[in-house]
C-alpha cells in the first residue's frame, strides 16, 4: 500500500489545524472551504477500499477519464454531424455526475467499482444513437429523392442517378439531412417552378401581341426580367420570391390581357372600317369624311394605353361604319345598269371570254374583235393526256389560250384566263380596275359605280365539284370537266338579280343565288373602267 493512504494521515488530514490534540469535527461541519468536503470522500472510499483488500487502480480511472473525455468530444462533434442535441442528454447527465469532482485528474465516478463497464456502455449508446440517426437521415433522404422523381417525371435516368450517388457518398446524419431538405424544397418548387415557367411564355406571347397591335405591354418587360432572374436563383431564394412573382403576373395579365383584349376589339374595328370604306369607293360613294375619320381612329389608337381609350376609338368607328352602311343599303336597294356597253355574240365555239372582254372594252371606246385578241392572246395547241399517276395535264390558261377555239370543250379546247386579256386590253390603252381574285359583293360594287365586269362562272349557273387538272409547267389549274364553264360580262345590279350579257344567250338577269353558286367555282373577274 501506498505511503499516502496509511491511516494517520487521513486523520490528521481531517483535523482542523487550529483544534486542540483529540478535538474532532464532524464531517462537514469544518471551518476549511467545502471542496475538502469531496476529498475526504474519496479518501474514506479509498481507504475502505484498502481496508477490504480491493485493488486499486489509480491508472485505470485516468483510463476511463480519457475515454469519458473522448466522448464528450464526439458528442458534441455528432451534433455538429446532425444528431439532435436531445439524444445524448442522457449520456452526458451521466459523464457530468461522474466527473462534476475530480480527485487525482480524474472524476470521482471513475474510481468507484463498475466505472469501467459504465463508460463501455457510454461507447456503445452513442454508436447506436450514431447508427440510428444515420438510418433515420439515409431514409429520410432516399424518400427525399423518391419524392422529387415522381414530381419531376418523367426525369433523365442520369439525373436520379446522381442523386442516389449522392446518398451513398454522404457519412453524416447532416450530409444526409442537406440532401433531404434539398430535395424535399426542390419538390415542392417543381409545380411552382412549371407554373411561373408557363406564366412566363404567356407573358412573352402577350408581349408579342402587344407589339403586333402596337400597344404598350409596360410592366411586362420588368416581370419579364425578374422572372428570368428567378429561374436563375437558388431553391431557398425561389421559394422565398415564388409567391411575390406570381403575383406581379397575375396582376400582369388581367391588366395587360385586358388592354389586349380591348385593342384588339378596335383594331378589329379599324379593319372593319377600312374594308367598308373600300366597298363604298367600289360602290362610288364619296368617302371623304369617313376617311377623315378613320385616319382619326388610327391616330388615336397609336396613342391610346388604356381600355377606357381604346373602347372610345372602337365606338366612334362603330358609328362610321353604320353611316357607311346606311348610304351602302340605299344603294344596294336601287337598280344600277352599266350604259355604254355593245353587246357581241361569240364567233367560235370557245371564245367566250375573249367575247366578254371584246364588249366590256366598248365602255371606254375600245373596239377589239374575239380574233384580234384570240391572236395576241396565242394558243397552246398540245393535246391533253393523263400521267402515270392519273393526273390530267395540259396547258396553262393564265399564259395563253389552251387547245383549239373551236374544238370540244373541256376535250380539244378549253379557255384562257384573266392575265392573258387583261395583257392584251391594256396593250391598247384600255383600264383595268382590278382583276383576279374577288368575291361576288366586289362585282355588285363595281356594276354601282358604273363598271362593267368580265365574269368566269359555269355554264348552268350552278356550283359542280372541280377536277383541277396539273399544267405542264406545274401550276394547278381550276376546272370543272366534264361540266362546262362560260364566262359573261356583268353590266348591271338590283337587290336580288345580276344583268348579264351572255355571248351565246343574250342579255338577261339572273338571281344572286344563282350567280354566285355559279360564280363560286372560280371567283375570278376583271374590271373594266
Amino acid at each position: 500500500m501506498s505511503a499516502a493512504l496509511k491511516a494517520p494521515e487521513i486523520r490528521e488530514a481531517a483535523e482542523p489545524a487550529s483544534a486542540p490534540t483529540g478535538t474532532r469535527f464532524p464531517l462537514g461541519l469544518s471551518g476549511r472551504p467545502r471542496r475538502n468536503l469531496a476529498v475526504l470522500l474519496i479518501v474514506a472510499s479509498l481507504a475502505a477500499i484498502a481496508g477490504a483488500a480491493v485493488p486499486l487502480a489509480s491508472a485505470g480511472a485516468h483510463d476511463l477519464q480519457v475515454r469519458a473525455d473522448r466522448l464528450a468530444a464526439r458528442w458534441t462533434q455528432m451534433v455538429v454531424d446532425g444528431v439532435p442535441s436531445s439524444d445524448l442528454i442522457g449520456l452526458r447527465a451521466e459523464a457530468q455526475v461522474a466527473t462534476e469532482r475530480r480527485a487525482f485528474g480524474s472524476g470521482t465516478g471513475f474510481w468507484v467499482p463498475g466505472a469501467g463497464s459504465q463508460v463501455d456502455r457510454w461507447e456503445r449508446s452513442t454508436q447506436a444513437i450514431w447508427e440510428q440517426n444515420l438510418r433515420q437521415s439515409r431514409t429520410a433522404a432516399t424518400a427525399a429523392d423518391n419524392l422529387l422523381h415522381a414530381a419531376l417525371a418523367p426525369e433523365p435516368s442520369i439525373q436520379r442517378k446522381e442523386r442516389r450517388q449522392a446518398i451513398l457518398a454522404a457519412t453524416t446524419p447532416a450530409d444526409l439531412q442537406v440532401l433531404s431538405s434539398t430535395w424535399d424544397l426542390a419538390a415542392r418548387l417543381v409545380p411552382i417552378d412549371a407554373r411561373i415557367a408557363g406564366e412566363f411564355a404567356l407573358i412573352s406571347g402577350m408581349v408579342a401581341r402587344a407589339a403586333v397591335l402596337g400597344v404598350p405591354s409596360d410592366p411586362a418587360t420588368d416581370v419579364l426580367v425578374d422572372a428570368r432572374r428567378y429561374a436563375q436563383s437558388d431553391l431557398l431564394t425561389r421559394m422565398a420570391h415564388a409567391e411575390q412573382l406570381i403575383r406581379a403576373i397575375g396582376r400582369l395579365e388581367v391588366d395587360l390581357g385586358a388592354r389586349l383584349s380591348a385593342a384588339a376589339t378596335t383594331r378589329k374595328m379599324l379593319t372593319r372600317t377600312a374594308a367598308q370604306i373600300n366597298l363604298a369607293v367600289m360602290y362610288g360613294m364619296r368617302v371623304s369624311t369617313y376617311a377623315a375619320a378613320y385616319t382619326a381612329g388610327q391616330r388615336r389608337y397609336a396613342a391610346a394605353t388604356t381600355v377606357q381609350e381604346f373602347g372610345s376609338i372602337a365606338s366612334d368607328l362603330g358609328q362610321t361604319v353604320a353611316g357607311i352602311q346606311r348610304q351602302l343599303n340605299i344603294l344596294r336597294s336601287q337598280t344600277h345598269i352599266v350604259g355604254g356597253v355593245a353587246f357581241y355574240y361569240q364567233a367560235h365555239a370557245l371564245s367566250c371570254e375573249e367575247t366578254a372582254t371584246s364588249m366590256a372594252l366598248t365602255h371606254q371606246g375600245i373596239y377589239l374583235s374575239q380574233d384580234q385578241i384570240l391572236a395576241e392572246v396565242g394558243a397552246d395547241l398540245r393535246p391533253q393526256y393523263r400521267d402515270r399517276n392519273g393526273v390530267l395535264r395540259w396547258g396553262n390558261p393564265y399564259k395563253t389560250f389552251v387547245g383549239s377555239v373551236d374544238g370540244i370543250e373541256n376535250v380539244t379546247g378549253l379557255q384562257t384566263n384573266y392575265p392573258t386579256l387583261v395583257r392584251v386590253a391594256r396593250n391598247h390603252g384600255a383600264r383595268v380596275i382590278a382583276y383576279g381574285y374577288m368575291p361576288a359583293e366586289a362585282i355588285y360594287a363595281r356594276l354601282t359605280a358604273g363598271h362593267p365586269v368580265v365574269v368566269w362562272a359555269t355554264w348552268d349557273w350552278a356550283w359542280h365539284p372541280r377536277h383541277d387538272y396539273l399544267s405542264y409547267d406545274g401550276r394547278w389549274i381550276p376546272f370543272i370537266g366534264p361540266a362546262q364553264s362560260h364566262v359573261y360580262t356583268a353590266v348591271g345590279v338590283r337587290p336580288g338579280a345580276v344583268l348579264v350579257n351572255d355571248p351565246i344567250r343574250g342579255r338577261y338577269w339572273v338571281s344572286k343565288q344563282s350567280f354566285e353558286a355559279g360564280y363560286s367555282d372560280f371567283r375570278e373577274a376583271i374590271v373594266f373602267a
